[in-house]
């Protein structure tokens, strides 16, 4: 089982495909995420604000109401148990994802 790196749990590569505003300074992500009343996530040292398509495609529901509790921030989250929540269920999707792919290579090895 591979470790899950904490400073990429909220991005995946295949999100490439969305068009999110990245921001280097919280401030201004969060004002971006305010105005456009928007999901703002954090990756590495950036922050991204993102539409609820890109939620889902992290493998959550962008009406869960703990959104709602951590005000749709994942960098600064107004309910700690609401955002522990979150992460616990994104946590999931990503092992899930590293266990699929360790499967597979270890099933393709054995048919080399």
């Amino acid at each position: 089982m591979s470790e899950v790196d904490e400073e990429t749990l909220w991005y995946q590569t295949n999100l490439d495909v969305f068009l999110n505003r990245w921001f280097s300074n919280y401030e201004e992500a969060r004002t971006a995420r305010e105005r456009h009343g928007e999901f703002l996530l954090p990756y590495k040292k950036h922050f991204y604000v993102c539409k609820a398509e890109v939620i889902s495609a992290l493998g959550l529901l962008p009406d869960d109401p703990d959104w709602e509790k951590i005000g749709w921030d994942c960098a600064q989250p107004l309910d700690d148990q609401a955002f522990e929540r979150l992460h616990e269920k994104r946590l999931k999707v990503v092992q899930a994802e590293i266990d699929r792919e360790s499967a597979d290579s270890s099933s393709s090895l054995g048919r080399a």
